[in-house]
Formats: C-alpha cells, structure tokens, sequence
C-alpha cells in the first residue's frame, strides 16, 4: 500500500503544471517609467543638488520547481526597482527600493517601499488593495509640475525609519516614480529631471 501511494504521488506530480503569476500593468505601475542607468535629479529648499541612478530591475519567480504540494499550484511574481542615491542617507539601508509581490492571480500584489530605511508596506487584505496608501496633492516648486493625488508616505503615520536614517518622509508618483522626499531637519529635495 505503501508503495501505490508513494507511485501515485509521484504520478500527479509529473501531471501537474504550476501557473507562472503575472503582474497586472496598474501594479507594475508602481515600479515607475525606469530604465537601467537612468539618472534622476533633485533640487532642495537649500540649494543643493542630489541625484540618484536606477539600477538593473529584478523580476523572478519561487515555486519554479512546481512544488505544489508544499508550496502550492502557483508561481509567485518579485519585481523591484532600486534608485542608488549619491548621498548616503543611511548608512544601513543606503538605497531606495520598491518590491512587488504577488502571490496568486486573485489577490493585488503587495507593494513595499524602503527609501533609504523609511519603510512602509502596503501589504493587501482580502477585499482591500492597499490598506497604508495616502495620497496628497503635490506641487514641485523646481518644475511646477502638479500631482494631484500623489502617494505619500510619512515616518509616524503610514512608515517606519529603521537604522536612524534621515528621511521623514517621500512622495511617489506612479508615472513619474519618485518626485520629492524630506529630511529630519527640513530639508526637501524635488526631483528636476529624470
């Protein structure tokens, strides 16, 4: 008997087939309009000029070995996004990062932000996209370009700093990625060109 449920087991493993997730285009949104090598700019409120470059993206999928007994009928989607900034705000958590996660066709990927160690995640809830999402009307003083309903995220409210970095917060467009952050001691960068 023992032998039949070990070749039975063996039989639907071979039969079986996992579906590869797929990012939808509005949640590959929050990775911006990026490419590898892309270099961003940013003015501040003091004169100053800091710039970042985007890295390689990354995209891979777990469960490649279609282990559906252990880890389900699904392969689940990473992709992330990082911008390397000239200035180290935090010696810990240098980069700015955006991951994305999903994990079955039916739920939203989850989306978490690192920025230089202020960190939120926006993990989703049966029902709910995304539960920490606030949006807020920008206007950047260095294009005068407005965002109507750009995300923002704030050490306190909706993100944590971890590793006592500098940034207090950060603003992020869909389209345009991200368009402003703020130190502790009132500095604020916008973003002049990308």
């Amino acid at each position: 008997m023992k032998k039949l449920l070990s070749s039975l087991a063996l039989l639907l493993t071979g039969c079986i087939t996992c579906q590869p997730i797929a990012l939808l285009s509005e949640e590959r949104a929050w990775l911006g309009s990026y490419t590898e090598g892309q270099q961003l700019t940013f003015h501040s409120n003091r004169g100053h000029t800091a710039t970042a470059t985007v890295l390689k993206p990354q995209e891979w999928h777990t469960n490649t070995d279609c282990n559906w007994m252990e880890s389900g009928r699904y392969q689940p989607i990473f992709s992330q996004i990082v911008l390397r900034p000239s200035t180290v705000y935090n010696e810990k958590n240098r980069d700015f990062v955006v991951n994305l996660r999903k994990n079955t066709p039916k739920r939203p990927a989850d989306v978490s932000f690192s920025v230089a160690g202020l960190e939120c995640r926006t993990a989703s809830k049966e029902g709910q996209i995304t539960s920490k999402l606030q949006q807020q009307a920008c206007t950047l003083s260095t294009t005068g370009k407005t965002y109507p309903a750009a995300y923002v995220f704030r050490q306190g409210q909706n993100a944590t700093i971890y590793g006592g970095g500098q940034l207090q917060a950060f603003f992020w467009d869909k389209q345009d990625g991200l368009i402003r952050y703020e130190l502790t001691d009132g500095e604020v960068f916008e973003l002049v060109s990308r």
